[in-house]
């Protein structure tokens, strides 16, 4: 299989009707919970490719619980021929469960797999062995890891109507092919098909571990049916809540969040956007053309502010995208949802193209996305946001920003310091006083904003970036304040 041949079954099926029913697995395995769904073991011995001395192996996951739809999953072999890979529930150890196995159908799949790096001999592998490389499970949504991180945030192949008003479509991946890894490879190659009411779409894969680790994605789509949004290089994450938190849950931990902020690399500034658990949903409008990079991080890596020892919230992963061919011109479109607790992902990032691909057309793009830790720009980086009621009687807010990085360590007098345009870059209310300083006992800067709210909705939206004789040392602060 190529991706040119895919690209072609992906025109023929967009020409066709969408089966919502196909790969359907028994009612039986849907209907089971969480905790029974945890029984299903996959038995690492069993690991396709183990023994045979290559860099990579591949764990399957069963179908069932939320995995509604099983997936096709073949190998390619160098000389191209193509084998199915049939589901046997010989891979799994059931556990309580295992009275189910006489009533499986003969007709199964997997609901996606896990790429680990190979073993040689019979090294036995646990569940958090350094060997994981990343995952693919349900709908086109996939995590990574890298050396220096845990699982964490998840990234998606495609999404459509996230972020609009109209509802939410979730295409499946229904079929793998997996070039089988050659000796000394240290890259993993994979096609898939995805395919949805609204779109089919060809997707060629490479994983590259490391730290970070990389997967390059090269797509070509063809839309069945008009949409409102086009989503490329989706990302969900989770935010409860953190530092620009002011009336927080009754929970033991100061902060619970896989990420906390949004950056974004154009060609013409860096910006960061802090993630908020608003108290109504909305979605943010933000630069999207001339990028270089964006995505989102976790850049509060201190454990003693998430005191977390299950979750491990401090070593969760930032994820980015570094744009190719096709994604030029668009923007890029958060999502918040309001949320009670910590079990759902609340947060959707897309970038949306500018102009709409024809139904029947195909579309293609390209871009590298990458799991790991990403260092902050040169510019001094925005590190905390708090904010809080003034002690004024007149209604006002405080907003609280540091900055921390070599470009302000040149800085000692505070007069030499400029908020840039300060004024212009206010929506929904008016500034009644800023200050900038050093913090003596960090050696960070702190940029504190008093803000009168306009009346109404009580929203303001702010920005700010610190100049030094005109030239910027920071990168830009964006943020979004509801009452």
């Amino acid at each position: 299989m190529t991706l040119d041949l895919l690209t072609e079954l992906a025109r023929q099926r967009a020409a066709g009707p969408y089966d919502a029913q196909a790969r359907r697995v028994p009612d039986f395995l849907n209907d089971l919970g969480y905790d029974q769904y945890r029984d299903f073991r996959f038995r690492h011995e069993r690991a396709y490719w183990h023994g045979a001395d290559l860099p990579f192996e591949l764990e399957f996951f069963h179908p069932g619980y939320l995995y509604q739809k099983y997936v096709e999953m073949y190998e390619t072999g160098s000389d191209g021929a193509v084998s199915p890979i049939p589901f046997s529930p010989d891979y799994f150890d059931y556990g309580p469960q295992a009275e189910l196995i006489p009533s499986l159908p003969d007709q199964l799949g997997f609901s996606g797999f896990h790429l680990w790096r190979g073993r040689t001999g019979d090294t036995p592998r646990r569940d958090g062995d350094e060997g994981r490389i990343g995952l693919f499970q349900g709908a086109s949504y996939f995590r990574m890891v890298s050396p220096s991180n845990e699982y964490g945030l998840s990234g998606r192949s495609l999404a459509i109507n996230t972020t609009t008003a109209e509802a939410e479509e979730f295409p499946d991946i229904t079929a793998f092919w997996f070039q089988r890894p050659a000796p000394g490879d240290d890259s993993f190659t994979f096609l898939a098909l995805l395919e949805g009411p609204s779109v089919v779409g060809a997707y060629r894969f490479v994983w590259t571990p490391g730290d970070p680790i990389r997967l390059a994605v090269e797509a070509r789509v063809v839309l069945r049916a008009e949409v409102s949004e086009l989503g490329l290089a989706p990302f969900s994450t989770m935010f409860w809540y953190g530092e620009n938190t002011a009336h927080r849950p009754a929970d033991f931990r100061p902060e619970v969040h896989d990420s906390d902020g949004l950056f974004i690399q154009t060609q013409d500034e860096h910006i960061w956007r802090p993630l908020s658990n608003p108290p109504r949903t909305r979605t943010d409008h933000l630069p999207g053309d001339r990028l270089v990079a964006w995505g989102l991080q976790q850049r509060d890596r201190d454990y003693e502010h998430y005191q977390d020892i299950e979750a491990d919230y401090h070593l969760r992963p930032d994820a980015w995208v570094v744009p190719g061919e096709g994604m030029q011109h668009g923007s890029l479109r958060l999502l918040e949802i309001a949320i009670p607790h910590e079990y759902a992902d609340n947060m959707a990032l897309v970038w949306s193209p500018e102009e709409m691909p024809a139904v029947g057309e195909v579309f293609s793009f390209e871009y590298d996305v990458y799991f790991g830790k990403r260092a902050l720009p040169d510019l001094a980086a925005v590190v905390a946001t708090r904010y809080g009621e003034s002690l004024r009687a007149d209604g006002s807010m405080e907003f609280v920003i540091d900055f921390q990085g070599d470009a302000l360590d040149a800085l000692v007098d505070d007069s030499d310091l400029l908020v840039l345009d300060i004024a212009s870059e206010i929506e929904g209310g008016e500034f009644i006083w800023q200050n900038f300083r050093r913090n003596p006992y960090n050696d960070t800067w702190r940029l504190t904003l008093r803000v009168l709210p306009e009346d109404g909705p009580n929203e303001v939206r702010l920005s700010a970036a610190i100049f030094n004789a005109g030239t910027p040392v920071s990168e830009t602060w964006r943020y979004w304040w509801m009452r």
